[in-house]
């Protein structure tokens, strides 16, 4: 897997960047090599299971989400090939301008924040899974010490998780393989 993609971002963000002041391509970049040595962790470490999961590559997206780009939401794309595609947005929203280039159907894993905190799908999250259904295998949403998770292939089932103050995981399921 390539670590270093940064010439579709640095296109994308080259007219917002002032040219005597290019700290926010360097945030660009440094989320970039961050969001990607957390999935080429993962692929290492879990390479049979690149559909479900992955606390890590969670943890560092949110992080770039309330760190570097505080209050912006992020969203990661996982692709039928393992590769990972990512944007930033606004504070309530986040697209890509245009399809990423190489995305490969299906849709492992859709991923993306919410930093104000509450990990819940939104109607523009549901219209975008609805849009996505038979392309797309899984999405999730991050939130403070909260994720929830879509589940198509467990028959469109949703499952919010969330940390409790004293450390432990309250589990919510809505649906089931039946619907």
């Amino acid at each position: 897997m390539e670590m270093n993609e940064m010439g579709k971002i640095k296109d994308r963000f080259f007219d917002e960047i002032n040219l005597e002041d290019d700290s926010a391509y360097e945030q660009y970049e440094a989320v970039d090599k961050i969001i990607r040595y957390a999935w080429a962790e993962c692929i290492e470490n879990y390479s049979e299971e690149s559909d479900y999961h992955h606390p890590e590559l969670n943890e560092a997206i949110w992080d770039c989400s309330t760190g570097l780009f505080p209050g912006l939401e992020i969203q990661v794309v996982i692709d039928g090939a393992d590769n990972l595609h990512w944007s930033v947005g606004s504070p309530g929203y986040v697209d890509f301008p245009a399809p990423p280039i190489g995305m490969k159907l299906p849709i492992k894993c859709w991923i993306h924040t919410h930093p104000f905190g509450s990990a819940y799908f939104s109607g523009t999250d549901w219209k975008t899974i609805d849009t996505w259904r038979i392309h797309m295998r899984r999405a999730e949403v991050l939130g403070h010490n909260e994720w929830g998770i879509w589940d198509g292939e467990a028959g469109h089932q949703y499952t919010h998780i969330r940390v409790t103050d004293d450390g432990n995981l309250l589990l919510t399921k809505i649906g089931s393989e039946e619907e």
